[in-house]
């Protein structure tokens, strides 16, 4: 199928594919910045250089304009790369759509995939509504299993913006309907985190994490270090 020489792609450059096939065929520098190249000098440079070299190279990426200030641009598949990636990962890649509200619900979602990932949960994914919610009642942002036979779901919800308490309520009474394990809330940073996560109801479920700490959780101790909702009141009651 090759129209162009791909044997310059690099194991990382075949994993960001997977992971924008994973999710809806795009991705962001910011992303990348905070995955593949994290712990580099100049990660987000470096990710953008790595990112015009392929593009201009393989033709495999576009550049999509987001409207936004930051991120400018999204990443996304090319014909040629959907033909490519359906190829290597049997996932078809629909045709590219991205709406600027969301955009940083998805920056947010990829980079916590990833680092789920590194920590050894390899089974984590994105949930699909569409699939999910046949079988389902609440459909989380990622999911992933406790136990190998798959019977303890952990839901992932990326948290940027509060909900109403009934909300949470309504959404935790469809977890223990879907006899879900633990239900992991991931926030943008520690402040949103202390902001937010206290608006929490009391649910023994509930495990409280940000982007920040969980990158530095897995690459220093390889573990996500989220904390139970009892241990987080603890730590942050009266700050």
């Amino acid at each position: 199928m090759a129209l162009v020489d791909l044997d310059g792609l690099t194991p990382r450059d075949r994993d960001i594919f997977r992971m924008m096939a994973e999710f809806g065929g795009r991705t962001f520098n910011e992303v990348l910045e905070r995955t593949y190249w994290h712990g580099k000098k100049v990660p987000l440079q470096q990710a953008r250089d790595r990112i015009t070299k392929i593009k201009s190279k393989y033709r495999l990426i576009r550049l999509v304009s987001t409207g936004l200030m930051k991120p400018r641009n999204a990443i996304a598949f090319t014909d040629f790369g959907k033909r490519y990636i359906l190829d290597e990962t049997d996932i078809e890649v629909g045709n590219f759509f991205l709406s600027p509200v969301t955009v940083n619900h998805s920056i947010a979602e990829m980079i916590t995939w990833y680092w789920i990932r590194k920590s050894g949960r390899l089974d984590v994914s994105r949930t699909i509504v569409k699939n999910w919610s046949l079988e389902h009642k609440h459909t989380p942002d990622l999911l992933y299993f406790h136990n190998e036979d798959q019977t303890k779901p952990i839901y992932v919800e990326i948290e940027l913006n509060a909900k109403s308490t009934k909300r949470y309520l309504e959404i935790f009474n469809k977890c223990d309907l879907d006899k879900v394990h633990a239900i992991f809330y991931v926030f943008s940073n520690e402040k949103k985190m202390r902001q937010l996560g206290r608006k929490l109801p009391i649910n023994d479920k509930i495990h409280i994490t940000n982007i920040d700490d969980l990158i530095i959780n897995v690459s220093t101790k390889n573990k996500i270090g989220a904390l139970k909702q009892i241990d987080f009141i603890k730590k942050y009651e009266g700050k």
